[in-house]
């Protein structure tokens, strides 16, 4: 009786531990909904990149200056990448630049500084990216400047919070003919306070000052990181 009590039991776990063996969790494959967002996220940095417009210019240093626009409705974190080719199309050097917040509709300037001495033809690309953890304040900000020995500007934190970057870029023009760039950042305005920025004159390679009828001054963001 004990031995057919036993052998039941035996039998009886065996069914047990067999289906527990059976048994099979299903993992979970998130691959569709990461294929899915990548390409929203792409798609959308695309649309946000095709409404940027830009054009370039050298300075009397044989520095491009690339000047921008924001056409997008919203702030942008910016890259700006510049290949430098030879007469005979073969890539000769590259040069980027990067903006964290430019503004809906702002126009902006940047040097860059890799700009190789000898180059036949460049190519400018401008890849915009949606803004995350960053305030930008370029509608709470006023520019004023004047003209002595240098151009002096300043751009007051109208708002009530410190900003924590701002960042100022200079033209300079003959005409309408680009001669000169020069650029500034200034961290933690107060409110009602002012980012102070003294402009260098633009000068040629050999460090002789060069002429300029008119100036226009970008400010490239003004920012701070909210985390």
């Amino acid at each position: 009786m004990k031995k057919k009590i036993f052998v039941l039991f035996a039998i009886f776990m065996g069914v047990i531990l067999m289906s527990g063996c059976s048994i099979k969790v299903p993992k979970s494959n998130n691959t569709a909904v990461e294929n899915t967002v990548n390409e929203s996220t792409e798609k959308e940095t695309a649309n946000l990149s095709k409404n940027i417009t830009s054009e370039g210019a050298l300075t009397q240093r044989g520095k491009l200056v690339v000047i921008a626009k924001n056409n997008n409705k919203e702030t942008v974190s910016l890259n700006v990448e510049v290949e430098f080719y030879d007469s005979s199309k073969t890539l000769v050097k590259s040069g980027k630049e990067s903006l964290t917040a430019v503004g809906p509709g702002s126009t902006i300037a940047v040097e860059i500084y890799d700009t190789p001495d000898n180059f036949d033809s460049y190519k400018i690309y401008t890849d915009a990216e949606k803004v995350t953890y960053v305030k930008s304040y370029l509608d709470k900000i006023e520019i004023s400047h004047n003209k002595t020995d240098e151009v002096v500007a300043q751009v007051k934190n109208n708002s009530d919070d410190t900003i924590s970057y701002v960042e100022a870029t200079i033209v300079f023009y003959q005409g309408d003919k680009v001669v000169g760039f020069d650029d500034g950042i200034e961290s933690d305005v107060k409110p009602g306070r002012s980012a102070n920025f003294n402009f260098y004159n633009p000068y040629n390679n050999n460090y002789d000052d060069v002429r300029y009828d008119n100036y226009k001054i970008f400010v490239n963001g003004a920012y701070s990181y909210a985390y």
